[in-house]
């Protein structure tokens, strides 16, 4: 089987579609990651946040502020419930498109009862957590059906700066935070969790134009009898396939991981802590991102064989892919093709979140090999199907040649 592997990373690296995802994947990562706005948000408040009035006089505005604590995501929180009240409608995300939404009674009663829970939290906004405020929110989300735009991770409940000392202290606020998420160590994994977000775009949908015309190239080239007469397991032969596809799809991501936890420790002046940075990059990238990448070339290449058709599962996983970009952050069950937590920070709704994540990771690993099976299953019967044919076809040949000739016997 080894050797099998090895010859088809070598083919591999003759295919262009390869070195077309290489060229998507470097692409992807320096418009995505390393970028300014990545840098920006990583980097300590002094650099990030100004003190400038990007408005007017009479309407200044000094940025925006997210909620830094309990107090202030109730009262966002309650002032977009209320809003939507008086409105009568609110957003819902339909095919990946916010629409309006008329509510009904029992969601009005829903969201009046969202409201009371703030309020009693106001009153005693010490004895809770901002994920105590955030799981109201996610209850009114269940109350409307799902996909509403209370769903964690959907809306933004940030607010402007309309003073310059507003503007002071929300700054002296964030430096704050910042200085304790580097303490803590949370700086590098929020880090990594940013890039391993960014990187399962691209890792949730070209793996399937390599792997669904994998085990369909004999019959494009008309080898398919010969390798359907060859004495090789159905499981080595497909699974050395996914395998070698595999390994090279999940090096090109590896190294990038690589180069992603030197560049952000570079950037941000972490001195000596470029191996840290580079181990917790390629941790998060084994386990957040590569489960997705081999599941696409393992659903490519059952798709193919089910189908017999390599553009099948393209155009299935390009709907899978678009099902799962949003929210972009929460809701991780087992339709969910990739991990979506577009934010550096927020740790604590990470750890709330850490075992629904674990469990989603671990089903797409285990779906991976039985997406082998099955494609090894498909691909033995189609040799079957075709030893048949081919036995049927000689016994007819030997009947015709046994059969003697009505002219002789006159």
């Amino acid at each position: 089987m080894m050797a099998l592997i090895g010859k088809e990373m070598r083919m591999t690296l003759r295919s262009l579609v390869f070195y077309l995802f290489i060229i998507a994947s470097v692409f992807f990562y320096f418009t995505s990651y390393a970028t300014e706005e990545t840098w920006g948000e990583l980097s300590p408040p002094a650099a990030s946040v100004t003190t400038q009035n990007l408005g007017t006089a009479e309407h200044p505005y000094y940025g925006r502020k997210q909620p830094g604590n309990t107090t202030e995501l109730a009262q966002r929180m309650k002032r977009e419930i209320d809003f939507d009240l008086n409105a009568g409608t609110t957003d819902k995300q339909r095919l990946g498109f916010s629409v309006k939404s008329k509510l009904t009674a029992e969601e009005k009663e829903a969201l009046s009862k969202a409201v009371s829970e703030l309020d009693r939290i106001l009153l005693t906004p010490d004895k809770y957590t901002m994920a105590n405020v955030y799981s109201v929110a996610g209850e009114i989300d269940k109350q409307l059906g799902g996909n509403s735009m209370y769903k964690v991770g959907l809306r933004d409940y940030g607010f402007p700066i309309e003073s310059y000392e507003e503007a002071v202290k929300a700054q002296a606020v964030i430096l704050s935070s910042y200085n304790a998420k580097l303490n803590a160590g949370e700086l590098l994994p929020g880090a990594a969790r940013y890039f391993s977000d960014y990187m399962s775009l691209p890792a949730g949908i070209f793996p399937v134009f390599l792997s669904a015309f994998l085990l369909l190239r004999d019959r494009s080239s008309r080898m398919s009898e010969l390798t359907y007469s060859r004495r090789v397991s159905s499981w080595v032969y497909v699974g050395s396939k996914c395998i070698a596809q595999g390994i090279m799809l999940s090096l090109v991501y590896l190294i990038l991981a690589v180069i992603g936890g030197w560049q952000t420790v570079d950037t941000l002046g972490l001195t000596g802590q470029t191996g840290e940075a580079v181990m917790i990059f390629l941790g998060y990238t084994a386990w957040w991102l590569l489960p997705t990448l081999w599941v696409s070339v393992a659903f490519g290449m059952f798709g193919s064989m089910l189908f017999r058709r390599g553009i099948v599962p393209i155009a299935l996983q390009i709907v899978w892919w678009f099902l799962s970009v949003l929210p972009l952050m929460g809701s991780y069950g087992l339709n969910r093709l990739f991990i979506r937590f577009n934010s550096p920070d927020d740790y604590q709704l990470y750890r709330g979140w850490a075992d629904e994540i674990a469990l989603n990771r671990s089903f797409y690993l285990m779906l991976t090999v039985l997406l082998v099976i099955g494609a090894a299953g498909l691909w033995e019967r189609n040799r079957s199907r075709l030893d048949s044919a081919g036995t049927l076809n000689r016994k007819k040949a030997k009947g015709a040649l046994a059969a003697p000739d009505p002219g002789a016997l006159r």
